[in-house]
């Protein structure tokens, strides 16, 4: 059972008695419900108290006239967005604009013949159309508003979480220094880090990217951080890890989802490593006898087509510094799509390499700051830096 629109509310403000009884009788005719006022103040007192729909006010008035009345209501915080329609027997440019600056929404002359009468009311129509639809806006603006915050405080939430969640990088135990630097592209980020101390020499580390970034790829990153976890503590070499991680991610993974990764075991009394990536950037070494890299495998992770990953062994020399990193350092792009690259990334660690491995990621920090300026990476960076200071 549907019920019928209750009447509209207007508020008429005109000073002539005759005048003011005609236009009420018309609009109440019409089926409005119309309440009165004789002068600008009164008209205020009432809109203030009444709170119309729509105002009709008429131009010349004593005590306050039409232009102020307007000023008056667009002052009002209640008020200010109530649709005006000034009426008036003049038709000079100079009054229709000292109206409409003052604030009203439409002009008309007081209407004198059906036609005119016609002409009042569908402004009235289309006036109150455009009031229900701004409020409607104002509505839908409010809620969307209230959404945002919720939603900018439970991201900001996951983030102090996902953060908490990333290891600091842990105390030395032998002859290697490592530091840790993390920036998602957004409040959260779809890139992996994470160490597992498998005794007292051998420390695993691992770092993985999972495609896109934000809420799916962040949640997603906690699922290969948990699933490495477990596998680091069940097998012995990284690519068997790597197979392993394949598989079970491929139980959980939504279609088109998939990460690359880079598992190392690294000795912390000889600086042996022992490693195995898969569709990872090459990880790269640089030290007093130049640059060299540590390789993935092709392939992806997380689809099912990875089968017995070849692991491969390294050992760092005193002096060298290992650079693991997420293609978001590389990808990081001027304005003009000038690519970071790979060149770059050997160049300055190379130039670096004496450093402190948190000065050595200060620097790569500041060096794609200045790259992509004045934007941002497009993508995660993920930085670990492992090193076996010279002696």
């Amino acid at each position: 059972m549907s019920t019928a629109a209750s009447p509209r509310r207007l508020l008429l403000v005109e000073d002539s008695s005759t005048m003011r009884r005609m236009i009420s009788t018309l609009l109440g005719d019409e089926g409005y419900v119309v309440e009165t006022a004789v002068d600008g103040v009164d008209g205020l007192a009432k809109a203030r108290e009444k709170s119309p729909e729509l105002i009709l006010t008429d131009y010349e008035m004593p005590e306050m006239d039409g232009p102020g009345l307007c000023r008056a209501l667009k002052e009002d915080p209640v008020l200010r967005t109530t649709p005006v329609i000034m009426l008036t027997t003049l038709g000079a440019t100079d009054n229709k604009l000292t109206g409409l600056t003052a604030g009203a929404d439409d002009y008309i002359q007081k209407p004198k013949s059906p036609d005119e009468i016609r002409e009042l009311f569908a402004r009235i129509k289309a006036r109150l159309r455009i009031a229900d639809l701004s409020q409607e806006l104002a509505e839908r603006n409010r809620l969307l508003e209230s959404a945002h915050k919720k939603l900018t405080f439970e991201l900001d939430l996951a983030r102090k979480v996902q953060f908490a969640l990333m290891p600091k990088p842990p105390k030395a135990r032998g002859i290697l220094k490592m530091a840790v630097r993390y920036k998602p592209a957004n409040k959260l980020g779809g890139d992996v880090y994470d160490f597992y101390r498998l005794d007292k020499e051998r420390l695993g580390v691992l770092v993985a990217d999972i495609s896109g970034h934000g809420v799916n790829s962040a949640m997603l990153s906690g699922m290969v951080k948990s699933l490495s976890s477990a596998l680091s503590a069940a097998v012995m070499e990284p690519g068997e890890l790597m197979a392993g991680l394949d598989v079970q991610l491929e139980n959980y993974f939504p279609d088109g989802y998939f990460c690359t990764g880079l598992y190392l075991i690294a000795d912390e009394t000889t600086g042996l490593l022992r490693y195995a990536g898969v569709g990872h950037p090459p990880a790269i070494i640089a030290g007093p006898e130049g640059v060299r890299t540590l390789d993935s495998n092709p392939g992806l992770l997380g689809v099912g087509m990875v089968d017995g990953t070849a692991g491969a062994t390294d050992r760092l020399q005193p002096g060298e510094s290992l650079l693991i990193f997420t293609d978001g350092l590389p990808d990081a792009a001027t304005p003009a799509e000038v690519m970071f690259g790979e060149d770059r990334i050997k160049k300055l660690l190379d130039a670096n390499k004496n450093k402190t491995p948190d000065e050595i990621l200060t620097e790569f920090e500041k060096a794609v700051a200045a790259h992509v300026h004045p934007g941002a990476a497009a993508d995660d960076i993920n930085m670990v830096l492992i090193q076996y200071p010279a002696e």
